[in-house]
């Protein structure tokens, strides 16, 4: 609804949502097209936050940077990309899936390792043991599951030491850890790893791309989410390089400062990880159960890197392109063509210790060492690659680290409960803030489009 009232004209906007990547776009198209008067601030020069696509300056076609995946449950995702005229393409490649575990290049067709092979079994079902223990602590308040403080006093390292014996199954889990948080099994709460695998449906579906988390993706990048909606509620309505610095509420408005500018309005959306919202000073202070939350849960440590070829070579030779390392880099790997460019893709993840081991090296020692990897998987066409791109996440001032936030022991159990609660006139969003698939493009929007929800309830 457009209010016209004396006080409502002395604001700025109804809403100012804090933040322009998927999750504050969202909310700001769900609270622009009921008729409220929405402006979003940006602390970056681009709008899409941990979406960023690069549409030119690379050979073969634009490269995403950050957050990329559709999965097929991503349902309000998939609904609002839609509605936008985005075209998602699958991004499953036919063939077998590579393993290279303690020196040895293992293949899986159909995703499915040979149970012959030495390790399996106890793989396979120490990820139906970590199911379990998801479904025992759920998604929707992991903090009140029965085991929480118990769990929640463990890290995922201390569960694979009492539950797996094989070395190669608990370098497996680590490989996991590192590539879908970007830390390692040691840093992470036992509580927050297995509500993590709950609101994610299950370890099988983040780890899978062709019915999985990593099932499709936009054509074009997908960053455009946030650029259309953009362009619809007018692009004069997203400032960029507008850091905030301070946000001030009272019982009938927000005042958000950058510096020496300020806008006023009735309702701010706070829409980014929680580490990235401790840089905005709050007065009053929040709460201390956000504050310590805030404080507490880190973003991962994370390379994103992506290499060209004139063709998919290892399709040709029955290979998906789908490769998980645990020895030489310590990384996942996945093939990222779109049928639209006209380069071939593999895209990889590196995070943890093995993000630690990688950053100290130079540039061409990363490729070179990365490059070797491909050699030994996919044969001696992978030498000669048309591009490589990488990108830092722990180098992006605002987000500091990739690709979501992590939470060490101590941390959900005794302040989860602030992940999602508004203090006053503030609202949080951003994909932590969701119930369910945080960490993905969909809980970024499930969460800002819960968020604008309440405010819009409050508007009434």
């Amino acid at each position: 609804m457009t209010h016209t009232n004396t006080e409502s004209t002395a604001l700025d906007a109804d809403v100012i949502i804090i933040g322009a990547g998927i999750s504050g776009s969202a909310a700001a198209k769900a609270l622009h097209d009921r008729g409220d008067r929405v402006l979003v601030v940006e602390a970056n020069d681009r709008i899409g936050g941990r979406t960023w696509t690069e549409p030119e300056g690379a050979p073969g076609g634009p490269i995403d940077n950050g957050g990329m995946f559709i999965g097929e449950t991503h349902t309000h995702l998939i609904e609002l990309g839609t509605s936008l005229g985005l075209e998602m393409t699958p991004s499953g490649k036919p063939g077998a899936d590579t393993y290279v575990v303690r020196g040895d290049v293992l293949r899986a067709p159909d995703e499915q390792l040979d149970p012959d092979i030495s390790f399996v079994p106890e793989f396979l079902s120490s990820l139906e043991a970590l199911d379990a223990l998801a479904e025992s602590v759920g998604w929707d308040r992991p903090w009140e599951s029965p085991d929480a403080a118990s769990l929640d006093s463990k890290t995922v390292a201390t569960w694979l030491e009492e539950t797996v014996e094989s070395v190669e199954v608990r370098r497996l889990h680590a490989l996991i850890v590192n590539a879908i948080l970007g830390a390692d099994p040691y840093e992470v709460s036992l509580l927050y790893w297995a509500y993590y695998v709950s609101e994610c449906e299950g370890i099988q579906s983040l780890m899978g791309t062709r019915d999985g988390a990593q099932w499709a993706w936009w054509v074009g990048g997908a960053a455009q989410v946030s650029w259309r909606i953009a362009d619809a509620i007018g692009r004069e309505k997203v400032l960029l390089d507008w850091a905030v610095t301070r946000v001030e509420q009272d019982d009938s408005r927000v005042v958000v400062y950058s510096g020496q500018r300020s806008l006023r309005a009735r309702h701010v959306i706070v829409a980014m990880s929680p580490l990235a919202a401790n840089q905005i000073r709050f007065q009053p202070a929040l709460p201390t159960a956000r504050a310590q939350l805030q404080t507490r849960a880190p973003m991962g440590r994370y390379y994103k890197l992506q290499v060209r070829y004139p063709s998919t070579f290892w399709v040709d030779q029955g290979f998906s392109g789908a490769l998980v390392d645990t020895d030489d880099v310590g990384v996942f790997l996945l093939d990222g063509t779109k049928p639209t460019d006209s380069l071939a893709t593999l895209i990889g993840f590196v995070g943890g210790s093995n993000y630690d081991r990688w950053a100290v090296r130079t540039a061409e020692e990363r490729q070179g060492a990365f490059i070797d990897l491909l050699i030994k998987a996919f044969g001696p066409e992978a030498a000669e690659p048309s591009y490589f791109h990488e990108t830092d996440w722990t180098q992006q001032t605002w987000a500091q680290g990739g690709p979501v936030t992590y939470m060490p022991p101590g941390v959900l159990a005794h302040f989860g409960s602030a992940l999602r609660e508004p203090v006053g006139r503030i609202h949080f969003a951003g994909t932590e803030a969701s119930f369910q698939w945080s960490g993905y493009m969909e809980g970024g929007v499930r969460a800002g489009q819960k968020a604008a929800a309440a405010i819009a309830e409050a508007l009434q």
